[in-house]
C-alpha cells in the first residue's frame, strides 16, 4: 500500500498537539519516515521544539504498555496509548457483569492514581 502524503498533511494540520506529539514520540514505530517528517514539521509551525518533542518521548517511553510486538496497546475510550492496566467486568449486552476483564486506559480514563 502506497503513502497518501497529501492525507497526512491534512491530518496534520487538523490534530491536536498531543495527537501529533504521541504520533512521532510512541507511535513512531508503525510509521513512514516521510510522515514523521511531515509531523514534526507541523510541530514546529505550531511553536513546539525538538526538545519538547525529546521531553514526550522520554515521559511516555516507559510508560506506555505494548503489545508482543512491540506496539503500543490503546486506550479503551480513545485512541491515546494506553498506560495503565484495569480489572473490570466484561459485560454481555452492555450491562450484566459476566466475568473479570482487564482493560487499558490512557492517562486521561485511568480510574488509579
Amino acid at each position: 500500500m502506497q503513502l497518501d502524503l497529501e492525507k497526512v498533511r491534512m491530518y496534520a494540520k487538523k490534530a491536536d498537539n498531543r495527537a501529533l506529539l504521541d504520533r512521532v514520540t510512541v507511535f513512531q514505530q508503525g510509521m513512514e519516515p516521510a510522515a514523521i517528517e511531515i509531523i514534526k514539521k507541523e510541530l514546529l509551525q505550531r511553536g513546539i521544539s525538538p526538545s519538547d518533542i525529546c521531553q514526550h518521548e522520554s515521559i511516555y517511553k516507559d510508560l506506555v504498555i505494548r503489545g508482543p510486538e512491540g506496539m503500543p496497546r490503546l486506550c479503551k475510550k480513545c485512541s491515546l496509548p494506553a498506560i495503565s492496566l484495569e480489572w473490570g467486568w466484561l459485560k454481555v449486552f452492555g450491562f450484566i457483569p459476566l466475568l473479570p476483564w482487564q482493560y487499558l486506559f490512557c492517562e486521561e480514563h485511568k480510574t488509579r492514581v
